[in-house]
């Protein structure tokens, strides 16, 4: 195994519990999507089990490059190109399932295809701004912690030692 796959691989076991709870989470809506979408998918040429099943083997990637892209970018001194490879994971992830649709129908009126690029628009901005908030809302945690711990220092060096 080189280096970089030793890093990647780090950074995926140090997601902790909120970490694979996310994963999961994105699993399990996605299999949910693919259920409630498979009347109209048979109905417009595109086969539901394909969908389920690219559905579900992206969504673990996205779901770990989402949560690891989070991670990185709310570590302070961490530089953001050490999240643009898990970023690109995430939009690739996120785009294949709908460019399948897409690409296997054939048959879907201009509405669908309208449908169809909606849905993407409202999820993919739905999750820049997840990323975004989690981000934010990390590095105010860490900060007020930081400010945490240095109050308790001024405090603990004031206080009179006893003997």
């Amino acid at each position: 195994m080189d280096e970089q796959e030793g890093r990647w691989l780090d950074e995926i076991r140090s997601l902790g519990v909120f970490g694979r709870a996310w994963i999961a989470g994105i699993l399990l809506f996605s299999a949910a999507r693919a259920l409630i979408a498979w009347p109209a998918l048979s109905k417009y040429g595109v086969d539901p089990v394909v969908f389920l099943v690219l559905d579900l083997v992206t969504a673990f990637p996205y779901g770990i490059g989402q949560a690891v892209t989070v991670k990185l970018l709310r570590t302070e001194g961490r530089p953001v190109r050490d999240a643009v490879p898990w970023g690109v994971m995430v939009g690739v992830m996120f785009m294949a399932p709908y460019v399948y649709i897409v690409a296997a129908s054939g048959s879907m009126p201009l509405l669908a295809y309208l449908g169809v690029l909606a849905w993407m628009l409202v999820f993919g901005v739905l999750a820049v701004l997840r990323i975004r908030r989690q981000v934010l809302g990390g590095r105010r945690a860490d900060r007020d912690q930081d400010q945490d711990r240095q109050g308790d220092e001024q405090v603990s060096r004031q206080l009179p030692r006893s003997s």
